[in-house]
């Protein structure tokens, strides 16, 4: 079992959705998700509509997650999905991967829905190199 952590800049957005979409595709592994800098006070309703009208996920009871030394120890991957440059506190001494995920916030619907499915690709990828 691989432990795999997702980390954007507040874990209101695409680390969340990426956390549950990831546990959503496979059994094998587990996913977290966390804030690169300062966790949001709520996820993004948004987000947690686009995942229900998108896929049928409901991630109501998802939390903004602070970023600590204990999940950053015990991932077996750690993902970016922001400009790690603008948005991630994380020591230099762990190997992290950047996805580039755009900022879904700021796009219309329609690009909302293309950026899911590229990180759902994504994630689908990470699982079949994983196995």
């Amino acid at each position: 079992m691989s432990n795999i952590l997702f980390v954007c800049k507040e874990n209101k957005y695409r680390s969340q959705i990426a956390e549950v979409l990831f546990n959503s595709m496979t059994a094998k592994h587990h996913a977290t998700s966390a804030s690169g800098k300062e966790p949001a006070k709520e996820v993004s309703k948004d987000a947690i509509s686009l995942l229900k009208i998108i896929y049928d996920i409901d991630m109501n009871q998802q939390k903004p997650k602070r970023l600590t030394k204990s999940l950053l120890d015990n991932a077996d991957k750690i993902i970016i999905l922001c400009d790690p440059k603008d948005c991630v506190l994380i020591p230099k001494s762990y190997a992290t991967e950047h996805w580039d995920i755009p900022k879904m916030e700021t796009l219309d619907e329609g690009s909302k829905i293309k950026a899911l499915g590229k990180l759902r690709q994504k994630i689908a990828e990470l699982i079949v190199e994983l196995d």
